[in-house]
């Protein structure tokens, strides 16, 4: 069967007319959605999702970025303000560095959730207002280093709850307080190196239960405290070299058993039976590992030490002794209201660490129940239940000696 030649041509008009029309609703389609490379902002070259506008002498964010952007390059420019980004939804990466950026304002990077890199590196950065962060809930980088931070904000990096590194060396930083990584659990790195650190609050590194990498060379470091460490159970590496700590205080490293390189080079160590103490406990813990490694720390102190290795030290070095009380508290009779006072010197080596107790029960202080340099216990403007056996308490990692005295108080009946 066959069909006329002017239903053929018909048809095939039916057909252009149908292919027009479809192309006219395909063109209406893709112009209500964005596209990347509709539109280049002046001075930048984009590819795909990608903006590259670096070295390009901006003094302002570019406008006409497109919302799907998902890369967003700004370094090298002279851009002085963090503006116009509140419309990149979808912005994963954004590179800032090496601008003329001196502060940070509340709301910056309020609409970017899917941001997961943020560097700000090498800029003027000194303030950091509360919350700048806070919406960042897919960031794993940040860089902060290289700018002019003077201290961290408590608040800082709340909300950050996905950040696996954490950049801060090379800054002013100079306290380190509780809470300023609480929120931090998934962090991995943190490097705080090339500051000027003198004091970290205990507790300020518990909350990190996932460091790995924890960088604290190059600051002003003088000690260390008992708890600072404590809960570091995946650190792997701990630098703390080129400070001016001299003692490490037994137990310090106590937690970090997955630890394989510590750097304590370039400090002022005083070695002593404490230090001995530390060597030995590092043998102990890391048996098959050299975690002092090859930037093998020396002794400072004593002058007849001087630059001798850490890991050469042993007993015949010093004369490490337990604790011996020398000076015992004696048996007291007090009224109520007046002053009580017991002495308790002791000797050793290590330096004996001193607890009073009463009636077995460790003395809590306070203004009124003070225990001085020197180890004198004195209770002020005694009451009634002060009365009881109290024990003076010496011990370090060599041994434990102990001493007792009754203390009487008159007025311990309504008679009396």
């Amino acid at each position: 069967m066959t069909f006329p030649m002017h239903q053929d041509a018909a048809a095939a008009a039916v057909f252009r007319r149908t292919m027009v029309l479809l192309l006219l609703l395909l063109m209406f389609s893709l112009s209500s959605f964005p596209s990347v490379t509709a539109e280049c902002p002046d001075k930048c070259w984009c590819q795909e999702v990608r903006v590259y506008c670096s070295y390009q002498g901006l003094d302002r964010i570019p406008n006409s970025i497109s919302p799907a952007t998902k890369l967003l390059d700004l370094d090298y420019n002279e851009i002085r303000d963090i503006e116009s980004l509140a419309h990149l939804t979808e912005l994963e990466t954004l590179y800032f560095s090496n601008n003329n950026i001196s502060e940070v304002k509340n709301g910056a990077f309020s609409n970017l959730s899917q941001l997961q890199a943020l560097y700000l590196h090498r800029n003027k950065i000194e303030n950091i207002e509360t919350g700048v962060f806070n919406n960042l809930t897919s960031l794993k980088v940040l860089h902060l280093d290289y700018n002019n931070i003077h201290k961290l904000d408590l608040e800082m990096f709340k909300g950050l709850t996905k950040l696996n590194r954490l950049y801060l060396s090379n800054n002013n930083i100079s306290e380190v307080k509780n809470g300023a990584f609480s929120n931090l659990s998934q962090l991995q790195a943190l490097f705080l190196h090339r500051n000027k650190i003198e004091n970290i609050e205990t507790g300020a590194f518990n909350n990190l239960v996932s460091l790995k990498v924890l960088q604290l060379d190059y600051n002003n470091i003088h000690k260390l405290d008992l708890e600072m460490f404590k809960g570091l159970t995946k650190l792997n590496r701990l630098f703390l070299d080129h400070n001016m700590i001299r003692n490490i205080p037994p137990g310090t490293l106590d937690s970090l058993t997955s630890l394989s390189i510590l750097q304590l080079d370039h400090n002022p160590l005083t070695c002593d039976c404490n230090i001995l103490l530390f060597v030995k406990v590092l043998k102990k813990n890391y048996p098959q590992r050299d975690v002092l490694g090859n930037y093998d720390p020396s002794c400072h102190f004593p002058v007849e030490m001087s630059e001798k290795s850490l890991k050469e030290i042993t007993e015949n070095d010093f004369n490490c002794t337990s604790p011996q009380i020398i000076v015992v508290p004696e048996k007291k009779t007090v009224s109520v209201g007046e002053q009580l006072q017991l002495s308790c010197k002791v000797v050793g080596d290590p330096e004996p660490y001193i607890m009073w107790a009463k009636d077995d029960i460790n003395l809590e202080l306070g203004k009124r129940v003070q225990v001085f340099q020197n180890n004198t216990l004195i209770i002020s403007k005694v009451e009634r239940t002060d009365g009881g056996q109290y024990k003076c308490v010496a011990s370090n990692y060599l041994g434990r000696k102990s001493f007792e005295a009754m203390v009487n108080v008159y007025g311990l009946t309504e008679n009396d």
